[in-house]
């Protein structure tokens, strides 16, 4: 099982921690978080194909590991949710967090984009 570990990993494409981004990562990982529904579950937030949990989801491996192994993480999180899981929610999210890492979000379109630098309030509004 190790073997075949190591050796998605090394096929996976892998969304690495931009350092200098980390602050405003850690912020706009706390607005996505105020998007959810506080009534539900993150869980079933997941299974009702919630967009914010899944980048949350993407955007916490990337804090807690530096890098996120996108194809093991999509194997974990498939496990878990059977056919609940949302492949184009899983690619998106993983977009969105790999451009904020390389670019600070330069090439995304709409949305309430990476926190400003020396500015990290989470933001209230319900966009990408």
């Amino acid at each position: 099982m190790v073997e075949k570990r190591d050796q998605t990993n090394e096929e996976s494409p892998v969304i690495v921690l931009s350092k200098k981004r980390t602050p405003q990562l850690k912020a706009k990982l706390e607005e996505y978080k105020g998007r959810l529904d506080p009534h539900k579950h993150p869980d079933l937030q997941l299974l009702t194909h919630s967009e914010a949990m899944y980048k949350i989801t993407v955007l916490e491996r990337l804090l807690i590991d530096g890098s996120v192994q996108t194809h093991v993480l999509s194997s974990e999180m498939a496990e878990k949710l059977g056919n609940n899981f949302d492949v184009e929610l899983f690619d998106k999210a993983c977009a969105v967090i790999e451009d904020y890492c390389k670019t600070g979000g330069k090439n995304l379109i709409g949305g309430s984009g990476l926190p400003k630098a020396n500015r990290f309030r989470p933001s209230s509004e319900s966009s990408t």
